[in-house]
C-alpha cells in the first residue's frame, strides 16, 4: 500500500484527532490517496474520527451513527453504500458492495463476469443495529428499526423493524413485538 506513515497529516489524524472537524479531516487528507483514507477509516480508535473519514472515502454516513472498528467497505471507492442516521454497527462488519474475479485469469471468461460479478448499492436505513461480523452482500437494503444477529450474512433485503439471523439470513422476529412486550 503506498501509505506514508512519516506523514505529518497522518500522524495527526492518528494521534492528534482529537478537536479535528470534518474540515479539518479534509484539508489533512487532500494529498493523500482514497485507499489511505479507507484504511483510516476502518483502523482509527475514535467513532467520530472513523465516521468522517469514511465520509471522506465515498461512504455516505447519517448523523449520530456509531461505526466500530473494523467495517470493511468493498465498492472500490465509489459511492455504493448508504449508511443512514441513527445506526449502530458493531465490530468487524463487511459491506461487500462489489464482487468480481479482480486480477484473476477468471476474469477474462464473459460468462464469469456476466453471472457473477456483481455491483449493487448498499443502503442501510436509519436506526438500524447491525452485530459483530455481520456480512451484506451487493444490492441490499436494510429497512429501518431492524436488528442483524452477529455474524449474519444478508443476500436479501430486509424490511423495515424486522429481526433477521443466520448464514444466509432468515427473519426471527419483530421489532414491533420486542417493543409491544417491554416495559420502561
Amino acid at each position: 500500500m503506498n501509505f506514508k506513515v512519516n506523514s505529518k497529516n497522518a500522524l495527526s489524524i492518528l494521534f492528534d484527532w482529537e478537536g479535528l472537524t470534518f474540515d479539518d479531516l479534509r484539508q489533512l487528507t487532500l494529498e493523500m490517496n482514497i485507499k489511505n483514507i479507507r484504511w483510516l477509516a476502518i483502523h482509527h480508535p475514535d467513532n467520530k474520527t472513523r465516521e468522517n473519514l469514511f465520509r471522506l472515502s465515498n461512504v455516505e454516513v447519517g448523523e449520530k451513527t456509531t461505526i466500530n472498528m473494523g467495517l470493511y467497505v468493498y465498492d472500490s471507492f465509489k459511492p455504493l453504500v448508504q449508511i443512514g442516521s441513527y445506526c449502530a454497527l458493531a465490530a468487524n462488519i463487511s459491506l461487500v458492495a462489489e464482487s468480481g474475479p479482480n486480477m484473476s485469469e477468471l476474469g477474462n471468461y464473459i460468462e464469469v463476469n456476466n453471472k457473477y460479478s456483481i455491483t449493487g448499492t448498499i443502503i442501510i436505513q436509519n436506526h438500524c443495529w447491525l452485530g459483530a461480523n455481520v456480512i451484506v452482500l451487493p444490492g441490499v437494503t436494510i429497512g429501518h428499526h431492524s436488528i442483524i444477529g452477529a455474524s449474519t450474512l444478508l443476500t436479501k433485503n430486509v424490511p423495515p423493524y424486522s429481526v433477521v439471523k443466520g448464514q444466509p439470513g432468515k427473519i426471527t422476529g419483530s421489532v414491533y413485538e420486542i417493543l409491544k412486550n417491554t416495559k420502561k
